[in-house]
């Protein structure tokens, strides 16, 4: 992939500024604070995105530090890229709320759907940009940092490609893990528990034992109850009748007691119903009389009478008939009456003003009788609910009365029987001091049992608490034996971490040891041509005398050092894909000469380099070795 131009349509201090670069060596010239940073975080945003953080985070996030200065809304850019031989563009919206990313086939006019885009890209993700094409300086870091940073850069890559993993982190936390679950499941306690569980199944057998005994007292102890039973009911089959004579002649004398006392609240209640009749009737006769209806024979009279009225409107409307068929008549025997005189219109005048008095009086009469026999039927039907509801409490009072002479009648007749009962004689033998003995015997037998029998729950309980304890000891020693299987399977894990970092050092080491020399030979013009990573990921460089540990260079020779890792790391992720490789103040730590050989291999061997740079001296050296290059100054 070469990067062909940018557009910034809107991107920190940038409207609209578009930069182009070309294949070779490109030199982005700036002072500070000119926007080399910003330029080369739009490139890094428009392959992977910028998302805000959330919190106290998102107030120096990278998208809040290049929003747009003006019209922040439109935050978004352009760029295009060649990638075996084919132009796309890629369009990327960075708006937290339109975030938007489309990448357009130029060649043949049509945009590229996820997979294809996945396929362009081939792997290259942010971590893997960070850690091959994208390289910054560390000249800031100490001597000793800088070889912890040849160092875990080298156990990264040799442990994947995306070099996020960290070797040693990993086989930390497999140890961290290990001891957590030691420490949970307390796996040095295995003996201990398994001699708590032999312990106690012995307690468990001998309460056992101890039951055992306590079932043959409790099994001795029920024959003497047997026998004592058997003596209680010789004497009890001889009491039997007297016994039975009792029992009949308490329950009969408890029966009539109860029956006296039961009919004496009958005749009390009925007496009570009786009286709350009597009154509900002289309340209902009061309202009979008020209605002057005062029996159901008058009240049928009146029904009879209303049913049969005479209607008188109906002979004031014939009257009214009549009338008007005289006037009429009138008219049409004499048509001479029209002449409007005086005794014409008598002659006519008085049977017509008779019709419309009759009719008058025929209407006021009509509405009259309306009301009058609506109002007498109401009073008809109120007066029959009540005569209704007066046979009702004849008939009630009635069945009363009757219920209550029978009640009286049986009180009688049971008073007399528990007389004769209470004078009847009763006598037996009475075994009952002997039948005493025997159960305070018995009783004294019982208890003994029962407390014998007390203390086998007791232990039959305490032998389920302990086979609780046992069951929970099993679980334990279940979970200590899970956790022992744990336990060799991270420490099988962690075998197989470390035999496969030893095969990924011996295989991808050796690529990147070879990469990473040449190219350190290279831009060292041949000082330095072996970059040596040994077990114990430690990295030194053989010179043409001696094998040399980092922590011996100098900064230089370490920024150099770390530049041929990323270059050989670029080489053996992308294999034979074009690349741009990016250089952000790369070369400050240089001194001129390495400067100027590395630029020289760079702007004859690789595929595209951008060099981001405060400093004229870039510019400078490759005028002074004559190299082909692109130069864009910042404003």
């Amino acid at each position: 992939m070469i990067i062909k131009d940018i557009r910034l349509i809107n991107f920190g201090k940038f409207h609209d500024t578009e930069i182009h670069f070309e294949r070779g060596l490109n030199i982005v010239y700036g002072e500070n604070e000119a926007g080399k940073t910003t330029i080369h975080t739009f490139i890094r945003g428009m392959l992977f995105g910028i998302d805000k953080q959330r919190g106290k985070a998102s107030g120096k996030d990278t998208y809040t530090k290049y929003e747009p200065w003006i019209n922040p809304e439109v935050y978004r850019g352009m760029m295009r890229v060649e990638n075996d031989g084919k132009d796309y563009r890629f369009e990327r919206n960075f708006n937290k709320n339109e975030k938007s990313f489309r990448v357009i086939d130029e060649d043949l006019g049509r945009e590229l759907d996820d997979n294809e885009i996945k396929q362009l890209f081939r792997g290259l993700d942010e971590s893997c940009y960070y850690n091959t094409i994208s390289i910054s300086q560390i000249g800031s870091a100490t001597d000793k940092e800088l070889e912890n940073i040849l160092k875990n850069y080298a156990a990264n890559l040799g442990s994947t490609k995306s070099m996020e993993i960290d070797m040693k982190q990993a086989l930390t936390s497999l140890d961290a893990e290990r001891k957590e679950i030691i420490s949970e499941n307390k796996v040095g306690s295995k003996e201990s528990v398994i001699r708590d569980m032999e312990e106690t199944a012995e307690e468990i057998e001998m309460s056992k034992r101890e039951q055992d005994t306590i079932i043959s007292e409790i099994d001795l102890d029920r024959s003497k109850e047997a026998e004592l039973l058997a003596k209680k009911q010789d004497l009890a089959g001889k009491d039997a009748v007297r016994l039975e004579e009792m029992t009949k002649y308490s329950a009969r004398k408890e029966n009539l007691y109860n029956e006296i006392m039961q009919l004496n609240h009958e005749i009390d209640k009925a007496s009570r119903t009786l009286t709350e009749i009597t009154a509900q009737k002289g309340e209902m006769e009061k309202q009979l009389e008020s209605k002057g209806i005062p029996t159901r024979e008058v009240m049928e009279r009146v029904s009879n009478a209303l049913n049969k009225a005479t209607n008188i409107p109906i002979v004031f409307a014939l009257i009214t008939v009549v009338c008007l068929g005289c006037s009429i008549g009138m008219f049409m025997a004499n048509p001479e009456l029209l002449d409007f005189s005086s005794k014409g219109i008598l002659k006519i005048g008085i049977p017509a003003g008779l019709a419309l008095a009759f009719l008058i009086a025929t209407i006021v009469k009509f509405f009259m009788n309306v009301k009058s026999k609506e109002r007498l039927a109401e009073n008809l039907k109120e007066t029959k609910l009540i005569m209704d509801k007066l046979d009702a409490l004849n008939n009630e009072k009635t069945y009363t009365e009757r219920q209550l002479d029978n009640r009286r009648a049986n009180l009688s007749v049971a008073k007399e029987s528990l007389k004769n009962l209470e004078e009847s004689e009763l006598s037996s033998d009475d075994y009952s001091e002997e039948i005493k003995e025997l159960d305070e015997e018995y009783a004294a037998l019982k208890e003994k049992i029962g407390k014998e029998q007390g203390v086998l729950e007791q232990k039959q309980e305490q032998d389920i608490e302990l086979e609780k304890h046992i069951e929970n000891l099993k679980a334990k020693l279940q979970s200590i034996k899970n956790a022992e299987i744990e336990i060799r399977a991270l420490e099988n894990a962690k075998r197989e971490i470390e035999e496969i970092a030893y095969e990924v050092r011996n295989s991808f080491g050796r690529r990147l040891n070879e990469k990473a020399s040449y190219y350190m030979s290279k831009i060292t013009n041949g000082k330095y041509n072996n970059i040596v990573i040994d077990d114990n990921l430690n990295v030194s460089v053989n010179g043409r005398n001696a094998l040399i540990s980092s922590f011996k260079l100098s900064k230089g020779t370490v920024e150099q050092i770390y530049m041929a890792l990323r270059l050989a790391a670029a080489d053996i992720i992308f294999e034979n894909d074009t690349k741009p490789i990016l250089l952000d103040d790369t070369f400050a730590m240089y001194d001129n000469k390495r400067m100027g050989n590395t630029m020289k291999f760079m702007a004859e061997n690789l595929d595209q380099v951008i060099v981001f740079s405060c400093h004229t001296r870039e510019k400078v050296m490759a005028d002074k070795l004559g190299l082909d290059y692109h130069l864009k100054k910042l404003d």
